[in-house]
C-alpha cells in the first residue's frame, strides 16, 4: 500500500511453498513480490532493529489501513518470523 517497501523474514522447510503463499497474500492486497534483496537499499542495519528504514514514506490513512491489514495477514503465516517496512 502506498509504495511501501517490506522485508519479510521467514524460516521454512519448503522455500517454493512459502514464497507462493506469500505471493498470494501480497497479490490479494494488490502488492508486488520483488526478488530477494531488491528493497534492501531502503533499509539499514543498526543495533536497535535488524532493519531500520533509511527514510519514512508519507502514507494516506487508506494506505496505513491497507498496510496494517497486509502486515497482519503476512505475520499470521506460520513460516514468517518478522516483517519490517518503511
Amino acid at each position: 500500500p502506498g509504495g511501501t517497501a517490506i522485508i519479510i523474514e521467514a524460516i521454512t522447510d519448503n522455500r517454493n511453498r512459502t514464497i507462493s503463499e506469500i505471493k498470494n497474500i501480497l497479490n490479494e492486497a494488490r502488492g508486488k513480490f520483488a526478488e530477494p534483496g531488491s528493497v534492501l537499499w531502503v533499509f539499514e542495519k543498526n543495533s536497535e532493529l535488524p532493519w531500520q528504514p533509511k527514510f519514512n514514506q508519507e502514507k494516506t490513512p487508506e494506505d496505513i489501513g491497507g498496510l496494517r491489514k497486509l502486515i497482519d495477514e503476512v505475520s499470521q503465516h506460520d513460516d514468517v518470523q518478522n516483517v519490517y517496512h518503511n
